[in-house]
């Protein structure tokens, strides 16, 4: 089955439903206001810009890059709607990759029916189809209670060796199929997922066996479901099986399981939850690009609002492990633990806190280890760390003034984040590392004269393998507005200088102007320049310059 056929019959069910759907439910009084309706309707918006980028020394970015995008909503009497959304660019034109960067999709609805035509992204679950790009079709019906979901298309195209180009990884061409359905009731809900995908194994131009690239199957299974227990306290499971197999040429089939509950009770404004989730080792899907699995998670959390909702403060913490088969020499256990903190007491000042910290207990044992010894009590503590992850975030905003002639605004930040590996209780040398950014901004707009101003200063401080690296450096920036504020203009300047252990390593300064004019109030028109000059100390290396111009249009109808 081919993209075309997928395509006309997602398309011939869609346009069938619809003329169903309206003639069962035609009477006088609709025949009367539909026509009133306006029978075509065409809004949306069309962008285009080029960007060129020179260098010296001469680097390996591409040189010249365009875009061009849109977003076009066809509406047929206000019933039957067709969004169209298209990316058209040069991106890595010298590359071949197994997703296009070229993007062109439809999606007509009507009522409680919606389709995806052309390069789409549908989700089911996380451990089935979980947002993977596709050249095809799918349909979304929800009818009442019910959620019927449908697609069928192309996940990779083929991509063929390049001796020229070595980095480029070829693969098989892949396609999937899926369908879920899913019924919501008052006190529960109930669904079940399947999807497929399969590679293609024919018309390959590199050999697989030297590679490591062999075409893969897959068949993924999804059930979920959600119980109100009682008022306010709610249940909600969620089960993966995923068949893998890894290598079509032989029929060796694996079976990997993934399960997740969660249980959450509101009461006299505080919300409690409790989480576990489990995923077998190898657990894989075709249909995420990214999957992590061999993992355990228990997971507690709290939040409440106070002081009428000018306060909020959430609270987690858990407990997480691998190595479930206990089958690696290296096992990890992870104890994580987070606060968030946000207060707005007036519209003029707000503030957040946000605290994170995780020990991750690692036992390693080398396979010398495992060979000579005696006994299961040997070597227990010789390859033991424990991995200190601690990280701060504190934000705040402050309006100091406000009137019809000044605003006055004064915003900070300090993040702070330390790691290190841990021996029984000490640090093992040069294995701690500390990160401090430190950053403020005071700007002022002047209403009467169109005229804003911004000057900040960010330093950052990162210690690791037992050097201290500072990197400091005011940012001015002035924007003025022309033309009624139809033309906006702006300048910002910054320098950032980078001294380790007191030693000037680098001084960077960087010149960046842009402008944006509204015309004729859908035509928008934007440039920038940005110029860097980057300056090393160092008499081995050779300093550098680069120049980007940008140029861009945009309209909406």
């Amino acid at each position: 089955m081919n993209r075309p056929y997928i395509i006309r019959i997602v398309l011939g069910i869609f346009l069938f439903m619809a003329w169903s759907n309206t003639v069962s439910a035609q009477n006088v009084e609709e025949i009367l206001e539909f026509r009133k309706k306006k029978p075509l309707k065409i809004s949306g918006s069309i962008s285009a810009n080029a960007t060129q980028f020179n260098s010296t020394p001469k680097q390996s970015r591409q040189s010249f890059t365009y875009q061009l995008t849109g977003s076009i909503n066809m509406s047929l009497y206000e019933l039957l709607h067709i969004p169209i959304s298209f990316n058209l660019n040069n991106y890595g034109a010298n590359f071949s990759y197994p997703s296009l960067p070229n993007r062109l999709s439809i999606h007509p609805s009507y009522k409680w029916i919606r389709a995806h035509i052309g390069d789409v992204s549908m989700s089911f679950s996380p451990y089935t189809l979980n947002d993977h790009q596709f050249t095809g079709a799918g349909i979304e019906l929800t009818p009442r209670k019910w959620q019927i979901s449908a697609m069928g298309g192309r996940l990779l195209r083929r991509v063929e060796a390049d001796s020229l180009n070595p980095s480029i990884r070829p693969n098989y061409e892949r396609w999937g199929y899926g369908a879920k359905v899913r019924y919501e009731a008052e006190k529960f809900a109930l669904g079940g997922t399947v999807f497929t995908a399969k590679d293609k194994r024919s018309n390959i131009s590199f050999d697989a066996d030297a590679l490591g690239i062999y075409p893969k199957g897959n068949i993924a299974i999804g059930v979920e479901g959600s119980l109100n227990v009682i008022k306010d306290l709610k249940l909600s499971l969620e089960y993966g099986l995923s068949i893998m197999q890894r290598d079509l040429r032989v029929k060796e089939k694996s079976y990997h399981h993934a399960f997740k509950a969660d249980l959450a009770y509101s009461f006299l404004g505080n919300t409690i939850g409790i989480g576990y989730e489990r995923i077998s080792p190898d657990y894989e899907t075709l249909g995420a690009y990214y999957f992590n699995n061999d993992y355990e998670n228990l997971k507690v959390n709290y939040s409440r609002n106070f002081f009428e909702n000018k306060m909020s403060i959430a609270l987690s913490g858990g407990v997480q492990r691998d190595d479930l088969s206990r089958q690696k020499q290296e096992k990890n256990k992870r104890f994580v633990g987070s606060a968030n903190i946000n207060f707005t007491p007036s519209e003029k000042f707000s503030a957040s806190v946000s605290l994170s910290s995780y020990q991750a207990h690692r036992n390693i044992k080398s396979s010398f280890d495992y060979i000579n010894e005696r006994t299961p009590y040997e070597n227990l503590d010789t390859l033991r760390f424990t991995q200190l992850n601690n990280s701060i975030d504190m934000n705040l905003n402050w309006r100091l003034l406000n009137n019809d002639t000044q605003t006055h605004n004064l915003s900070a930040n300090v993040s702070y984040q330390e790691a290190a590996d841990q021996q029984g209780q000490y640090i093992i040398p040069g294995n701690l590392t500390r990160f401090l950014n430190l950053g403020a901004n005071y700007g002022i707009d002047f209403t009467p004269l169109d005229f804003s101003m911004t000057a900040g200063v960010n330093v950052s401080n990162n210690y690791a393998s037992r050097k201290n690296v500072l990197t400091l450096g005011p940012t001015l920036t002035c924007t003025k507005r022309l033309l009624k504020q139809a033309l906006t203009t702006g300048l910002t300047l910054s320098m950032n200088q980078t001294q380790e252990e007191g030693r000037n390593l680098a001084t960077i300064y960087n010149a960046r102007w842009h402008a944006s004019y509204r015309f004729l109030k859908r035509h928008g028109l934007n440039a920038s320049v940005a110029y860097q000059y980057r300056s090393l100390s160092e008499a081995t290396l050779t300093n550098s310059s680069s120049l980007t111009s940008q140029i861009s249009y945009s309209y909406s109808f």
